[in-house]
């Protein structure tokens, strides 16, 4: 009995079945928290995409002075998602570049890589069914990732925060329109005046 390991620690287990396999890993493998942060990322670019599309349908039904105040609305609803759609695909960049320290971490690169393929015109075209079978493969050893969706309080604040700069955007790109419209003016103006007698 002295010779006996008691350091070996065993995997948690809950009514016979090993708990989520993210419990094992917390923080140990930057691969899964690649996955939990793109979709996150993934999840807040599809509710400011559903939003844009419904301000897109009242944009187009509005008439007179509340038509440019939806328009402006609209844009903002636009860069938006353009600027979460962007965050989510910076996420997938750094898939090349980050080495998993698990199986659990390559299943969650192909995961990401999976996810992605719903904006591929056909899916059903090599090679995405082949990653697709490598990847359920993987689950069948390594276990599944079941990430918890981001907290509603979370995805509202991440959507103001790309809200906000896209507003910012829309604003500085109507002010510099502005700008050149007034400038424009201005050397009318002065055009008009340096002519007379």
């Amino acid at each position: 009995m002295a010779d006996s390991d008691h350091s070996t620690t065993m995997p948690p287990v809950t009514n016979g079945k090993t708990a989520n396999p993210l419990d094992r890993l917390p923080h140990a493998d930057p691969a899964i928290l690649l996955l939990r942060d793109w979709s996150r990322a993934q999840r807040v670019s599809q509710v400011l995409l559903r939003r844009q599309q419904r301000l897109e349908r009242r944009f187009l039904d509005a008439v007179g002075s509340e038509a440019m105040y939806k328009q402006v609305e609209y844009s903002i609803a636009c860069q938006a998602e353009v600027e979460a759609t962007t965050a989510a695909l910076k996420l997938q960049d750094k898939i090349p570049h980050l080495r998993a320290r698990s199986l659990l971490g390559v299943v969650a690169k192909l995961e990401i890589i999976a996810g992605a393929d719903r904006d591929i015109d056909d899916p059903t075209d090599f090679p995405w069914p082949h990653i697709a079978s490598v990847l359920e493969d993987l689950r069948e050893i390594a276990g599944s990732l079941r990430l918890e969706r981001p907290g509603r309080s979370v995805v509202q604040a991440d959507c103001r925060r790309y809200k906000t700069v896209a507003a910012d955007f829309v604003g500085l790109r109507m002010q510099g329109a502005n700008l050149r419209l007034g400038q424009g003016a201005a050397s009318d103006n002065m055009d008009s005046t340096e002519h007379r007698p």
